[in-house]
């Protein structure tokens, strides 16, 4: 009977247990707990290697890999694709930078393992990373209930979460799944697991819906949306009608109302983390708001008072997070729906009825800025019916 793929990957890494591996190496990948020791080996091989060819070709025009140090390389690039291959079969792909990955698969085709090797004219010099991982595992799949392991296709990530997507075979449907790293501290995984339980509850269309938390790898399945309110603008900002951004304004500004009647300030609002999904080729469309991770509740005394401020668009008159409220979520909120009626980051100082809203919302002083959201969308749904005042835009 055959083993199971993760029993052969742990057979096949416990071979790296007696290998002797520099300190330096395997601290560059302390946070690689099953891997780190293989990847700190595989690190220092190569680098040894790449030191020698820089100084046998220094200028690039080619010279002579001894045959001690081919037959070596040669050995070493056997085990990477070994560790490759075992690692694919347990739902696991590995990520090289693309410097290592580019020496790696051009020494395959001129590595001999006697007299020496020829190294082909402007493989050197070879950028060799000392300070830093060279090797990285990202997930390639998941298993559901009732399924084999399905495939992840990987589609972003921030500064302490990455985030897949999959189509659950048994509806067809496509899904993310957000997923904390692997070296998140303890206040990093509180405040993901606060990030979920606050969207887990409310169910309002422009908000993203998240569905189920597993802990064992603290991760959370959620709505797939297609694009970054970024990316659905630069792609479709020349075609764009007028009356669909402001469709797509009044339902960020829907969500954003619905929150802080409900006494949450999202503080991290960006051109990121609003997000579009989209309905066949027709141009349907809804916004999703999502990101909570940051998320400040009214009545809440969770809220760290230490949190640093993130987020790139930043309201200047706040000076601590502790103190954010509505007015500043509003401050961001008129660089948001300036970015969806203009396509532009520059703030709209025409005169216009809508330059007018979004200076309001983004005046510096908090006081000469809209108070609540619902001001907005009462301003806005004025200039739904005022076409000339759209155009003017």
């Amino acid at each position: 009977m055959s083993l199971s793929p993760q029993r052969q990957l742990d057979n096949y890494l416990s071979q790296f247990a007696e290998k002797q591996v520099d300190g330096k190496y395997l601290g560059l990948y302390d946070g690689e707990q099953r891997f780190g020791r293989v990847f700190a080996w595989l690190h220092e091989q190569y680098n040894n290697a790449f030191e020698f060819m820089n100084y046998k070709a220094p200028q690039g025009v080619g010279g002579h890999f001894n045959a001690d140090p081919s037959r070596e390389l040669m050995e070493v690039n056997e085990t990477y694709s070994d560790l490759l291959r075992i690692a694919s079969k347990a739902g696991i792909r590995i990520e090289t930078k693309p410097e290592y990955q580019r020496v790696i698969d051009s020494s395959r085709g001129w590595l001999g393992p006697s007299g020496g090797s020829p190294i082909p004219e402007g493989l050197t010099p070879i950028e060799v990373e000392y300070y830093d991982t060279v090797f990285e595992t990202k997930e390639s799949g998941m298993t559901l209930a009732g399924t084999n392991r399905v495939p992840l296709r990987f589609v972003g990530e921030g500064s302490y979460a990455l985030v897949h997507e999959f189509t659950d075979p048994n509806y067809g449907i496509r899904f993310a799944r957000k997923r904390l790293k692997k070296d998140a501290d303890p206040k990093e995984v509180e405040r993901f697991h606060r990030e979920f339980d606050i969207m887990r509850r409310f169910d309002f269309p422009y908000i993203l819906k998240v569905y189920r938390y597993d802990e064992s790898d603290n991760s959370y399945t959620m709505e797939y949306c297609e694009h970054t309110l970024k990316d659905y603008i630069s792609h479709n900002n020349q075609k764009m009608p007028l009356g669909a951004r402001h469709k797509m304004a009044m339902q960020f500004l829907y969500a954003m109302n619905f929150l802080h009647k409900h006494g949450v300030y999202h503080r991290d609002l960006s051109y990121g983390n609003v997000l579009i999904h989209t309905y066949g080729d027709g141009g349907a469309f809804m916004v999703k708001v999502s990101d909570f991770g940051l998320a400040k509740e009214r009545d809440s005394d969770l809220t760290s008072t230490g949190s640093s401020m993130k987020g790139s668009i930043r309201d200047p008159f706040l000076g601590s997070f502790k103190d954010f409220g509505p007015v500043n979520d509003i401050y961001v909120i008129g660089f948001i729906l300036n970015y969806i009626f203009t396509g532009r980051r520059d703030l709209l100082t025409d005169g216009s009825p809508l330059g007018s809203i979004i200076q309001k919302c983004s005046a510096t002083k908090p006081a000469e800025r809209y108070q609540t959201v619902e001001d907005i969308i009462r301003e806005m749904k004025k200039l739904r019916d005022s076409r000339t005042a759209l155009q003017s835009a």
